[in-house]
């Protein structure tokens, strides 16, 4: 599998501690050893239920406190955004209500 990190996601991983940036490239070398088919059965990622965007987003757990947001496109992975964990839960819950 490729790996295509958007311009956002890209920010947030330079701007977060270092600690923090080895539990996402950790993450990141996980899911690049993984094929589709074996990711979608991992614990680690869920669908995101998303009616915004056009696409399926997916969420990869990346460090305790960290959740990576993923899209496919073919063979290639798109990690669109990285996102505390409990931010993206109160903006699921948010979409969730209206």
């Amino acid at each position: 599998m490729h790996l295509h990190i958007e311009r956002r996601a890209e920010i947030a991983l330079r701007s977060l501690q270092k600690t923090e940036q080895k539990h996402i490239n950790r993450a990141l070398k996980e899911l690049l050893a993984f094929d589709q088919v074996t990711l979608r059965h991992s614990p680690k990622i869920h669908v995101l239920t998303s009616d915004l965007s056009g696409r399926k987003l997916f969420v990869y757990r990346g460090s305790p406190k960290l959740r990576l947001v993923l899209s496919f496109e073919g063979e290639t992975c798109v990690l669109e955004d990285i996102v505390d964990h409990d931010r993206l839960g109160r903006l699921v819950k948010r979409e969730g209500q209206e």
